[in-house]
């Protein structure tokens, strides 16, 4: 179920913080109006420190405690490369071994939308540009939306002018944060074909811009863990330890994509950990088919307990029951209006 664009127009309108429903309206009279200096401090995120009239050719090398070397080089519009020890693929020896646990950098604060002006930016906002960035992944058949989402939300988390203009920046930015991150798992994007999702006109020029905005502000760190990481993960460790349950894979596979495309338009799923988040999905999702003692069994492997995570698993559960219920009547919805019905 697309949003045309009239629809899209009516629900980038205001959000306000405390609402119970992500889209419901609010009046003017309960609102309160921030004032603040924007000749000083206003800051446009497409010029910062790059103001470029041409694509140039940049050379950078930068050397961690970690050793991780970053190099990015441009050739014609940008066509860059990063090569970056953190994308390694994770893997892991044993059902037993620790999950991998995210990078101290890559931790976003779960209340950085409130520094930013309502008007400007809100809960509401967020969850339609993401799933614009979830929209065009798809349809340039690219793989990394999740990689993308969550760049997005650190990237505004770490910018220290909390100042956003107009929407044009945000869907501009969510483009240039797909062709970094492309660029970080893949081979070199296609450029054209990229700015041919955006109905904005935005220009090569435009898109080295803000990816270079992107890196500067990131330090360069641009392969954080994921939702989906981790949740495959556990998914594929919990397969090890109930094997009879695997011949069930791929239809649980389906609902999990689902989910997991609808947990992360909603802002609360930053207040918990991705691990909580993923053993309360497989909870909700095979409760029916363990015993209580064996998902606890399962639990403690991890070092974790049940009665820990139930904050968590009243929150995904709520997901689960709306997508478990468009599954039976066959209905296939967009994460957005799934989202929609789950806070309505």
């Amino acid at each position: 179920m697309k949003m045309d664009n009239k629809r899209f127009k009516l629900m980038l309108g205001l959000n306000y913080v405390g609402s119970s429903n992500y889209f419901a309206s609010s009046t003017k009279s309960n609102s309160l109006k921030r004032c603040a200096n924007t000749q000083t401090t206003t800051q446009d995120l497409a010029q910062f420190n790059y103001l470029l009239q041409s694509p140039q050719i940049i050379k950078k090398v930068k050397l961690t405690t970690e050793s991780t070397i970053h190099i990015y080089e441009d050739d014609l519009y940008c066509y860059e490369s990063i090569q970056n020890d953190e994308s390694a693929p994770i893997t892991f020896q044993t059902k037993s071994s620790p999950i991998p646990i995210q990078k101290e950098f890559y931790n976003i604060n779960p209340l950085y939308l409130q520094e930013y002006n309502e008007k400007e930016y809100n809960y509401k906002t967020r969850a339609i540009i993401l799933n614009r960035i979830q929209d065009n992944c798809q349809n340039l058949n690219n793989s990394f939306s999740h990689k993308a989402i969550y760049l997005y939300d650190l990237f505004l988390c770490k910018l220290q002018s909390k100042t956003i203009s107009n929407q044009t920046q945000l869907r501009f930015l969510s483009l240039a944060i797909i062709f970094v991150i492309t660029k970080m798992n893949t081979e070199t994007p296609n450029i054209s074909q990229l700015l041919s999702q955006s109905s904005l006109n935005m220009t090569k020029q435009q898109l080295i811009q803000y990816e270079r905005l992107i890196l500067n502000v990131l330090d360069w760190h641009t392969n954080p863990l994921t939702l989906q990481d981790i949740m495959y993960e556990i998914i594929y460790r919990f397969y090890i330890t109930f094997p009879h349950l695997k011949i069930q894979s791929e239809q649980n596979n389906k609902i999990i994509n689902q989910i997991i495309n609808t947990i992360v338009l909603d802002h609360n799923y930053l207040k918990y950990t991705l691990e909580d988040l993923s053993f309360s999905i497989v909870s909700v999702l095979f409760n029916k088919d363990l015993q209580e003692d064996q998902f606890e069994d399962f639990l403690k492997i991890y070092n974790k307990q049940k009665q820990n995570i139930q904050q968590t698993i009243k929150f995904v559960s709520k997901y689960i029951r709306v997508i478990n219920q468009l599954n039976e009547k066959q209905l296939d919805i967009n994460s957005l209006e799934i989202l929609k019905l789950v806070c309505d």
